[in-house]
């Protein structure tokens, strides 16, 4: 499950973040609402990452495309549970979404280290998956 600022870091920085999220062999996943949230920030984000309108169109989407949508109507039973696993209300989606499909989350957000859900950084993952 891979939360906003994840998504963000690849698309602003060819580097870890982006190469593991491309990488063929994990199944990635995030609430249909990040969509709408990549929008909005699309041409902040654009104007950081220095990178051409129609070159970061093609990265949204090659982005975009690696990680499936979890419908909200799915994360809506594990709304409750969520709650109790995290103290920001930012995140409840993500942890609700990690339950859903059953996946551990990729997160720089320390306050969700040690929960029920294994909560992993970008450092560790490209400790794990790039050799």
């Amino acid at each position: 499950m891979v939360d906003a600022n994840v998504l963000f870091s690849a698309f602003l920085k060819k580097g870890k973040t982006r190469e593991i999220l491309l990488d063929r062999e994990l199944e990635l996943y995030f609430p249909e609402f990040l969509i709408e949230e990549f929008k909005k920030y699309f041409p902040m984000l654009v104007e950081r990452s220095k990178i051409e309108t129609n070159q970061a169109a093609r990265l949204s989407q090659l982005l975009l495309n690696k990680i499936k949508l979890v419908e909200i109507t799915e994360l809506l039973p594990y709304k409750e549970a969520a709650k109790h696993l995290t103290t920001d209300l930012k995140d409840e989606p993500y942890v609700a979404c990690a339950l859903a499909v059953g996946a551990d989350l990729w997160s720089r957000d320390k306050h969700l280290r040690g929960s029920r859900i294994k909560c992993w950084t970008t450092e560790e993952l490209a400790g794990l998956l790039l050799k």
